[in-house]
């Protein structure tokens, strides 16, 4: 029986995202949707994004389970499920454009400031603040798919250790993967196909978490830190860039 290339091509994007995502905390959303529009949809590509990750993010939580604190979790996570039906449901009247700019002038700030944190007193992100960024987080999920990076800012300015770090993350994509899930269902977007390709990609995708696990375990922090903040900063010059 033919395999339909572009099974391929999911299952293969997946397994790289989700190598970078059990590695560093983030980005596996965003590296599927840079690279699956060019043999899926948009909407397909969603679709298949919000469903891949539930499975994803599972897997790296058990992975990570020690550091796995509802202290640390559960105001990201209240904030994140609060904020997705808001921006799903309004948030995308606004001119979008101009939305994901400022959120990436705001990255890139505070990844700079990371950056120089050794140079100058800077400003740091407080404790108290885990349910704002949750919620900014879920409105900008819900709304254009590009919660991720502040949380991830948020997360990685506290003085927690890797695991933790990476838990913590997870439990809260979790929280708003599903909230995208139950939306989805409710929008009748969930077909044959999405599944047979999310059927299909999955197993891929456990062999790269496995793989990111190990890189992450010999990953000092320092280094992991100032990749993810390179990251949150192109990230950033892209939104602020192109929109």
């Amino acid at each position: 029986m033919e395999i339909d290339p572009v099974f391929l091509v999911a299952a293969a994007t997946l397994f790289a995202a989700s190598y970078l995502q059990s590695a560093t905390g983030f980005g596996g959303a965003i590296l599927c949707m840079a690279i699956l529009p060019l043999v899926l949809s948009i909407h397909e590509a969603v679709n298949f994004v919000t469903v891949s990750s539930l499975a994803v993010t599972l897997m790296i939580v058990f992975a990570n389970r020690s550091g796995l604190s509802l202290k640390n979790a559960g105001p990201l996570c209240l904030g994140m499920m609060l904020g997705i039906p808001i921006g799903y449901y309004s948030l995308r009247q606004l001119d979008d454009t101009l939305v994901v700019r400022g959120l990436g002038a705001i990255l890139m700030l505070i990844s700079l400031s990371e950056f120089l944190s050794d140079k100058i007193s800077h400003w740091k992100i407080p404790r108290r603040a885990g349910t704002g960024f949750g919620l900014i987080g879920g409105i900008l999920a819900g709304a254009y798919n590009v919660g991720g990076p502040p949380l991830v800012a948020y997360v990685f300015s506290r003085k927690w250790s890797k695991v933790e770090m990476i838990a913590t993350l997870q439990a809260v994509f979790i929280a708003g993967v599903v909230v995208r899930n139950l939306l989805m269902l409710g929008g009748g977007d969930f077909s044959y196909r999405l599944l047979i390709l999310v059927a299909i990609s999955t197993p891929a995708a456990a062999v790269a978490v496995w793989l990111g696990k190990l890189t992450l375990d010999r990953l000092p922090l320092s280094t992991l830190k100032k990749v993810v903040f390179s990251l949150i900063f192109v990230i950033g010059l892209k939104y602020l860039i192109v929109g």
